[in-house]
């Protein structure tokens, strides 16, 4: 549709509201001119009002114009938005404005760094994040009316819709008609739309890749997006828009007067490098249209329209609609859908068939026409000859396009001067595009890949990260869904595992068996993983993903722990006689049903041959085995299969009941795999492998809890098989893996972390005798507190280095008080640091230094503190919240490899300069004594500790507090997933002393410490001493909170004793009681304190009436309730506490504080019944995704952040993923694998109940697998504070 100017065709103007003096003339009907005009007529040109209408002659005999054109009396309001969009800016002024704000449509391009012909930089203007998270996106001056809140935007599914074709070909003027024809009338409704190229110039108008959003459906739950692309063949030649910008920047910049004050409007960009574009001719804006930008559109087009001017040059058309494809299409794999392709036809004479303006029939007959030419034209018969050889048959030109495409159909649209046919065919091409996009949808949501708009944003960066590293190198979409899913990467390890100790019974099964019965647990642990994770795609498509895993464990199975299967039974042959060892041997067994069976692996058979157990050579000969990883992996495989898909198949049939598949997968899990792999036996027998470092029960997960029966879980498992008692707790009556054990089993209730809650760490350095100053410190915490919260409740995380690891040790592992981390710390001192200890002749050095006293004692000592406990085992406590509770002690090795122990597992990670301690099970596991001994071993004092897998552990005193906190940040995001960016709620690290330059005894805190003898407070350590404390993390964290996080305690002292000195505990002791400054250590208290109160957030309510929007809150505690610690948060609460009348506070960022203070109700419960009932409250806030800060205020008016707090409540509604990241990175290249066939299962899709009790699926799930009653209920929840308000109901 070629642009016209205004000064061509005067627009007409509706009626409106203006008053009849400011009409133009061209408001009034122009024959009687007495009147406002009602019509406009497409061939008179001339606007008319209903009783001129038929007097005019033309009109009124029904003639028709030059070209067989008819008057069409046209609605004015419909005649003025098509005229518009052809109506294009007439001066420079006005285009000039018109493109600097189509420049917030951006969405993507290539920008070359101007200084030095610089690199080509990817730019993403984030435009469909723009699109996807804020509905302010879709229109520059007021915000469309919406239905729904904008937190359910990003869980919208979005419809993408390509324009392309070439220069000039009229796509942008395409998209404005669209978008005009479709808006709402309204003054505050203007959506983006493109601006058309101008009449008489050649230069290409659009730059890069704009996006638009279609106004009829932006409120819907299908929005489509319309993507404006850059001509393919503008050439080299800078497009209209992006010369506009350049200039106007320069003269902006020249206005300023130099270039170092100029500072351009922001057009916000993530940018990425271009490494493919290593040549001239790549080096080109031609080549980036037509090769980089058709790859990523048609990834993820659903429709492309490929719009074009010439009708007649309709072979070329196809040609190129073939290049396109061709280029795109090889460059993705499982891509769900092929787009949809549309041919416009644009600027299409108006004296054709009237015929042939039916899609249906345009598209027949123009196929139809070509059909002869798939074998004559060179462009189609190369295209062809390629499809042949790959197996398709290609007999027409409609064959060849659907190798490339899912359909393709032929929309013809006029030149101007219908705009009633111009109304009907953009509303038909509007139609199609609506018809394509919802099968496409379909289609998707079958094969599992029907993404939202969270998750489309999340594929696109990865594409953009793809495209930008290569262009020859496919884009892989189920390898993006796991990328985005954060697929386990313990799965191929927790297989072994379970071979191997399958192997290892008596009498050994074959190879094969063991696969096989191992085959139906895996295939049922990856559903659960699959639904656990959401992951998308076909069954054949998410298995393939899952293959790499599988093939390592097969792979290392049979290189390494499956034995070779030669053996000698009966008597011995003579030619084996002579390679025996030993006569002996011979002698000692009978000749007649002596077996011999080789019993050295692959990998460990060549040297030696055939080889007993007691490590006798009893044979020469190769390695032999009935099982071949080459062979037998397809089989292997396609077993796994075949039970994967049935169960894909099943949950699919209770899906369309209206069964929660998440729900219905464990179940099906543990009642029809875990069941029939672990089988009942008799006795006191433990079924299944005990103490692992991956989850027993579903094989993916990392074990967070550990069960009476010695089965470690992970937190999926624990909630989904056990029964939720109160807010944070999770009561597992049985274990998922003994339902067939006929023994009673004892309930265990799990502490799970409340995800909307921070962490809190506490660090404890080394300092030999010193540390009672840490001790002396927490007990001063402990007084502010009236003793009543133990300081194992103030923290999540506990670690400490040498003395600080002991202490460590012994708050988690052993429940220690305070007063026993004294008392056992002064029985060490006093029995190691004696004279009668020291060595006569000392014999070990290492690296210069020799260890003074001898190690006997030490280790007699801690042996007796710490008896027979490995640090996996559960603490000696009732309390679910300490027994979930996490240590670790860093240790070094003779190497200089920091160690670092632990009672938790995480994903091993190479770049760290630590590494955690290896173990494989539970007799791995390192005992609490000797994780203490090799953290006392400071070389000066005590020869290392020599681990029977690691060696020589020791401290070395080079480890600074630096070094110890960032192990404790990175341990934190390790094993605490989905932590918002700014955690931690509070870091402490406590020292034990150093040189004070000043005279005056006194404990320096970063931002909180000051001391009785000096009344400046210091703010800050010295300079060369911060950089011990804040890391380049914690400074950035420091800058966004109102708060340190980071604190550190060191107190300052004349003359720091030797780590050995005993005879200064007493005076240690009496300097810090005496010379902490109160203040210091009561902000820390407060701080603490309020971190033990923590908010969840549900979806927003939007109040339509306020415009604002309501988030309901819920505020919790950590404490357990119906403790002690929970009687004694109630009363530290009471007026006569340290902390009465205090109230929560809540605002959003910039607005006024909402106040909710604690009632008297709440507290009383604490305090009489030992629980905190829930309080409920309603936020208003203006903006959802606002930043909102909580705090505790005190009745002096402090305040204190919750746990957590700030943060964005809501965040498109997404909740963070806990699983870790997939790393195939290291497996080995394996051969391809392809499904096999699989019958569909009628039964399945008939009673999709199989094996599925009616109790156990459906709504009723609130029992939560309850095998056995419960022991009396938790519940927080069923008290509310009545007097929190205002308040809502769930």
């Amino acid at each position: 549709m070629p642009p016209t100017t205004a000064a061509e065709h005067p627009p007409p103007h509706g009626h409106g509201t203006a008053a009849l003096d400011d009409l133009a003339d061209t408001d009034y009907c122009e024959d009687c001119e007495e009147v406002l005009s009602d019509y406009y007529c497409n061939a008179c040109a001339v606007n008319l009002c209903s009783s001129c209408w038929d007097t005019q002659p033309a009109h009124r005999r029904k003639r028709l114009a030059p070209g067989q054109i008819p008057h069409e009396k046209t609605n004015l309001t419909v005649a003025n938005r098509v005229q518009t969009v052809f109506t294009c800016a007439g001066d420079e002024r006005t285009l000039k404005r018109l493109h600097k704000e189509d420049e917030v449509t951006a969405w993507f391009g290539l920008e070359r760094e101007l200084k030095d012909e610089g690199l080509f930089m990817f730019r993403d203007h984030g435009r469909f994040a723009d699109l996807a998270n804020n509905h302010h996106s879709f229109n520059h001056q007021t915000p469309p009316v919406s239905t729904g809140t904008p937190l359910a935007v990003t869980n919208k599914i979005p419809s993408l819709v390509s324009f392309v074709g070439q220069t000039g070909a009229g796509k942008s003027t395409l998209i404005k008609l669209l978008i005009q024809l479709n808006q709402r009338p309204g003054p505050g409704e203007k959506f983006h739309s493109p601006v058309p190229g101008l009449t008489g110039r050649d230069l290409p108008t659009s730059e890069d890749v704009h996006l638009y959003a279609d106004p009829l459906t932006a409120g819907s739950n299908h929005p489509l997006l319309f993507a404006d692309s850059e001509g393919i063949d503008g050439g080299e030649r800078e497009p209209l828009a992006a010369n506009l910008r350049k200039t106007r920047e320069k003269e902006e910049m020249e206005s300023v007067g130099s270039e170092s004050d100029y500072s351009a409007t922001p057009r916000s960009f993530t940018e990425r490098e271009v490494t493919w574009m290593d040549s001239k001719v790549k080096q080109t804006r031609q080549f980036a249209a037509s090769q980089l930008y058709p790859r990523i559109l048609f990834a993820f087009s659903d429709v492309v329209v490929f719009v074009h001017r010439n009708p007649r040059s309709i072979e070329g058309v196809l040609e190129r609609l073939l290049d396109w494809g061709s280029v795109a299409i090889e460059t993705t794999y499982n891509q769900p859908i092929l787009p949809y392709a549309i041919v416009a036809l644009n600027a299409t004479e108006l004296d054709i068939d009237p015929s042939m303006w039916d899609i249906e029939t345009s598209t027949t007959l123009l196929l139809a026409s070509l059909a002869s030419t798939v074998d004559k034209n060179a462009t189609f018969s190369t295209y062809a000859e390629l499809w042949r050889k790959r197996g398709k048959v290609i007999n027409n030109i409609e064959d060849l396009m659907m190798c490339y495409y899912s359909a393709v159909k032929v929309i013809r649209l006029p030149t101007n001067g219908r705009p009633i046919l111009v109304e009907q065919q953009a509303q038909s091409l509007y139609a199609e595009i609506e018809r394509a996009c919802r099968l496409a949808r379909n289609v998707k949501k079958q094969t599992r890949m029907l993404l939202n708009a969270f998750e489309l944003q999340a594929y696109l960066h990865h594409a953009f990260d793809h495209f930008c590293s290569t262009l020859d190198t496919p884009f892989d979409f189920v390898q993006c869904s796991y990328l985005t899913s954060h697929l386990s990467t313990t799965f191929g390890e927790s297989i072994l595992a379970l071979a191997r100790s399958m192997a290892l019974k008596k009498p050994r099964p074959r190879a094969s068996t063991i696969f096989q019965k191992l085959g139906h647990l895996i295939a049922s642990c990856m559903t659960l993983d699959v639904m656990r994770s959401n992951l998308k795609g076909t069954a054949e498509r998410i298995f393939a993903q899952y293959v790499p895993q599988i093939d390592a464990a097969l792979r290392e199975f049979g290189d390494r722990h499956w034995p070779c299967e030669f053996y000698v039974r009966g008597a011995v042959p003579p030619h084996l006689q002579t390679h025996l060892n030993a006569l002996h041997f011979q002698h000692s067994v009978h000749a007649v049903g002596v077996i011999m069976r080789c019993a050295n692996v692959r990998s460990g058979h060549a040297a030696k041959g055939h080889q007993l157990s007691d490590g006798r050579v009893f044979a020469r000969g190769a390695y032999e085995s009935s099982f071949k990883f080459e062979e037998h992996r397809k089989q292997i495989l396609d077993d796994i299969y075949v039970k994967f898909h049935q169960s894909m198949q099943k949950l699919s049939g209770l899906a369309r009941q209206g069964v929660d598949q998440l729900k219905a997968a464990a179940v099906l899990h543990r009642t029809e795999a875990l069941s029939a792999f672990y089988p009942a036996t008799d006795g006191e027998e433990t079924v299944g492998l005990q103490h692992t470092v991956f989850c027993i029960c579903c094989l993916f997960g990392l074990p967070e809890a550990l069960l009476p029966c010695g089965h470690m879980l992970c937190r999926d498992c624990v909630e989904a098989y056990g029964h939720r008692k109160a807010h944070a707790l999770v009561e597992v009556l049985e274990c998922p893996l003994e339902i067939n054990q006929k023994t009673q089993q004892q309930p265990h209730i799990v502490y799970t972390r409340p995800e909307s809650a921070g962490v809190r760490v506490l660090a404890l350095h080394n300092g030999g005798v010193r540390s009672i100053i840490q001790i002396e410190v927490l007990k001063l915490i402990e007084k502010e507190l009236q003793g009543k919260i133990p300081i194992k409740s103030l923290f999540d995380m506990i670690i400490g280095e040498g003395t600080g690891g002991v202490l460590a040790l012994g708050l988690n592992a052993r429940g220690w008080d305070l007063d026993d981390c004294e008392q056992h710390l002064r029985e060490i001192f006093a029995k190691s640091f004696t004279p009668a200890n020291i060595h006569r002749f000392p014999t070990f050095q290492l690296r210069g230094s020799q260890a003074k006293y001898r190690s006997k004692m030490l280790e007699d000592c801690l042996a007796s503190i710490f008896p027979e406990q490995r640090i996996v085992d559960l603490p000696p406590s009732d309390d679910p919240m300490q027994r979930s509770s996490k240590v670790a002690v860093l240790t070094s090795s003779s190497t200089g490899r920091k160690i670092l122990f632990s009672n938790y597992r995480r994903k091993a990670s190479p770049t760290l300069p630590y590494t955690l301690y290896p173990v494989t099970d539970y007799a791995s596991q390192p005992k609490v004594s000797d994780i203490a001994r090799a953290s006392m071993a400071h070389t000066e004092l005590f020869k290392p500790f020599l681990d029977p897998r690691l060696g020589h552990l020791f401290f070395k005193k080079d480890m600074t507090e630096r070094f110890l906190i960032e192990v404790a940040q990175n341990e934190c995001q390790s094993i605490y997933t989905g932590l918002p960016k700014d955690f931690p709620d509070i870091l402490l690290s406590i020292g034990c002393g150093r040189t004070r330059k000043a005279s005056t005894p006194s404990i320096n805190s970063t931002n909180t410490s000051q001391t009785k003898a000096s009344s400046k407070p210091i703010s800050h350590v010295e300079a060369d001493e911060t950089r011990s404390v804040f890391t380049e993390y914690s400074g950035d964290v420091s800058a966004l909170y109102p708060r340190p996080n980071f604190i550190s305690l060191n107190p300052a002292l004349d003359a720091p004793p030797s780590l050995d000195n005993v005879s200064s505990i007493a005076s240690l002791q009496s300097l810090i009681q005496s010379a902490t400054d109160t203040m210091v250590i009561k902000k820390i208290v407060n701080q603490l304190f309020a971190t033990l109160f923590y908010a969840e957030s549900d979806t927003a309510i939007q109040d339509t009436a306020a415009g604002e929007y309501l988030i309901p809150i819920r505020i919790h505690t950590r404490i357990v309730s119906h403790t002690p610690t929970m009687h004694a948060l109630g009363t530290l609460l009471q007026p006569t506490g340290p902390f009465p009348n205090s109230s929560f506070v809540f605002w959003e960022q910039d607005y006024a504080p909402q106040h909710f203070p604690i009632s008297q109700h709440a507290i009383d419960s604490m305090v009489q019944q030992g629980r905190f009932p829930s309080l409920k409250i309603l936020l208003p806030v203006w903006d959802v995704d606002a930043v909102v800060h909580g705090v505790l205020r005190l009745e002096g008016g402090e305040e204190y952040p919750l746990s957590a707090f700030p943060r964005c409540l809501l965040v498109g509604g997404q909740k963070l993923s806990r699983k870790g990241n997939l790393d195939i990175s290291s497996l080995s290249k394996v051969p391809t694998w392809s499904a096999p066939a699989v019958e569909k299962d009628n039964d399945t899709d008939n009673d999709t109940n199989a094996d599925v009790s009616s109790n156990e699926i459906g709504t009723g799930w609130t029992a939560d697998f309850a095998i056995r009653a419960g022991h009396g209920d938790l519940d927080d929840d069923d008290d509310d504070d009545a007097t929190a308000l205002p308040k809502y109901t769930p």
